[in-house]
Formats: structure tokens, C-alpha cells, sequence
């Protein structure tokens, strides 16, 4: 997939292009994104144009903008978590919050100065501008803490976390085609990826976390969720800890009970549900080397699946 990694450069200086001359904070705080030796999000984009038969490198502007969009996602999810190295170290609070708002609306600038078909810009913006509501809104439901079912579970990921994949890989297929099967064959991919995300995600926050874990930030995911759900021995205990907002308190405990219940294998599998819809719904785009890249994506997510499934009763 050369064609696909050829472009990376491209999307670099679009973003670097963006950037103010008489700005060189703003310039500092987007090297580490610009410097990144590939950019993984900017395979969905590019990708999906190609997969529904489009020109890839008229895709590139979008996947700039969607990057810079996912960066500023980034830089307030930190903000907001504070649960692991960030911007918001480095700088205080106050301008943490000042880039992020900017680096959102650097994401407009490249596609209203891009060479796209203006009724496209239009389309295009206006589809980065609900992706970011839609995340905002997620982000409130996570902070406020009130997902305590799996129906709350599963709207706050669809928000926060499935509709910025979704419109990643939506605004590439714009840019390719006007087929609209074709269009929203390509969101219903991202969305599943995403969700696939969250999933491994939630995982990771829980057995393999860099900073503080969900558990002990008092966050109700999908592992807990899963525990409540099914029947086992330490269904009350769990039930118990959760209703009294000992999650924190009990982080090492509830650890012992998803792993009596193999709550891995179930994360692991419900992921893999995701990839495969995501990859049944690419089924009707024509170009091949485009559905390649984007089925390489979702599986490359998993790693060697085998080897983690085996690990994940340990």
C-alpha cells in the first residue's frame, strides 16, 4: 500500500501549512502531530475515497482536517481526564483549553482554503461540525459519569467515540463519489471501527493502563458493565461495590472478579463482532486497493489476535 503512505507527506504540510506564522506556540504544540512517523487516521480517509472509486490525493486536505480535528479531541479528553501525560502539563490549564478550541477550528481553515468543489467544502465542514457536537456531547456524558447501563454505555460511544471514525471515513467518500450507497457504506465502517476502538480501548484502561485506570478514576465501562451483566458468584459483591461508588476503593478486587469471568475473552470478542460488520459493509465499494487498506486498518488494530486471546485469561 505504497499509494497510501505516498500521501503522508502531503497531509503533513497541509496541517503544517495551516499553522500562523506569527504563532510558533500553536507551531510547537502540533510538531508532536505532524512528526508522528505515520498517521494511522489518515489511512480511513484516503482509503475510503479510493474505495468508493475516487482520486485518493483529492482526499488529502479531509484527512488533514480530520487529523487536526482527532488532535484537538485529544488535547481535551487529556484536559479533562488528567490521567495521563499531556499538554496540560506543560503548559497550564487555561492555555491547554486556548490550543485545543484553536487546533478545532484549524480543521475548518484547511478545507474552506482547500481546491475542493465548494458545494463539497459546504458538505464537508458541515459533516466535521456535527462530528465535533456529537463528541462535545459525549464528552459531557462521560465526565458527568452517568453511564451506569449498557444502553448508556453504548450512546456515550457512539457520540464520543464511533462518530468521529465515522465521519473520518464519511467526508473521504464524499470527496470520491456522489454514489450515496457507496457514502454510507463508508461511514457504517468507520463507526463500527470505532466502536471497536472503545472497546479495546476500555480494555486497555483497565489491565494495561499508563496512567490511572477507569477503575480508579470511579468510571463505569463496558468490562464492569459485562460483570453486572452475567451470572456469576461475585455478581453481588460487584453489584454491591458499584451502587456504593467504591469502584475506586475496590480497583483491585473488581480486577479479581472480571478476570474470574474471563471478561477479556468476552471484550476481545465483542471487538472482533465490530470488525467483522465493519468489514461486511465495505462489501458494496468498487475499488479493491481502497477496501485493502481500510480491512488492513481494522485488522491491524487487533495485533496477533491469537496470541492475545490466549493472554487474555492470565
Amino acid at each position: 500500500m505504497e499509494w497510501l503512505k505516498s500521501l503522508y507527506p502531503a497531509v503533513r504540510e497541509t496541517i503544517n501549512n495551516s499553522i500562523p506564522d506569527y504563532w510558533p506556540g500553536l507551531a510547537g504544540v502540533m510538531e508532536q502531530l505532524v512528526q508522528e512517523p505515520s498517521f494511522p487516521e489518515a489511512a480511513l480517509t484516503i482509503a475510503s475515497c479510493k474505495a468508493v472509486g475516487g482520486d485518493p490525493e483529492e482526499a488529502v486536505a479531509v484527512s488533514a482536517a480530520l487529523i487536526t480535528l482527532g488532535f484537538s479531541v485529544r488535547i481535551f479528553d487529556d484536559l479533562f481526564d488528567r490521567d495521563k501525560e499531556g499538554l496540560w502539563e506543560i503548559i497550564e490549564p487555561e492555555r491547554t483549553w486556548n490550543y485545543a478550541s484553536t487546533v478545532q477550528n484549524i480543521s475548518y481553515a484547511i478545507i474552506s482554503k482547500s481546491t475542493i468543489r465548494n458545494d463539497l467544502k459546504h458538505r464537508i465542514n458541515q459533516c466535521i461540525i456535527d462530528a465535533f457536537f456529537a463528541i462535545a456531547a459525549g464528552q459531557d456524558r462521560d465526565i458527568a459519569g452517568i453511564t451506569h447501563s449498557e444502553e448508556e454505555y453504548w450512546l456515550t460511544v457512539e457520540l464520543k467515540s464511533a462518530y468521529i471514525y465515522a465521519t473520518a471515513c464519511e467526508t473521504g467518500a464524499i470527496v470520491g463519489t456522489e454514489n450515496q450507497a457507496y457514502i454510507n457504506s463508508c461511514r457504517a465502517f468507520g463507526r463500527h471501527v470505532g466502536r471497536s476502538m472503545q472497546i479495546l480501548n476500555d480494555m486497555e484502561s483497565i489491565w494495561c493502563s499508563k496512567g490511572k485506570s477507569d477503575l480508579e478514576l470511579n468510571k463505569i465501562t463496558l468490562p464492569v458493565l459485562y460483570g453486572l451483566s452475567v451470572n456469576h458468584p461475585a455478581k453481588d459483591e460487584l453489584e454491591d461495590i458499584v451502587n456504593s461508588g467504591r469502584i475506586a476503593d475496590k480497583s483491585v478486587r473488581i480486577i479479581e472478579i472480571l478476570n474470574s469471568i474471563d471478561t477479556r475473552k468476552f471484550l476481545y470478542w465483542a471487538a472482533l463482532k465490530e470488525r467483522e460488520l465493519a468489514l461486511e459493509a465495505l462489501s458494496c465499494c468498487p475499488d479493491p486497493e481502497g477496501k485493502e487498506a481500510l480491512e488492513s486498518y481494522i485488522t491491524g488494530m487487533f495485533g496477533d489476535i491469537d496470541t492475545l486471546l490466549s493472554d487474555s485469561s492470565g
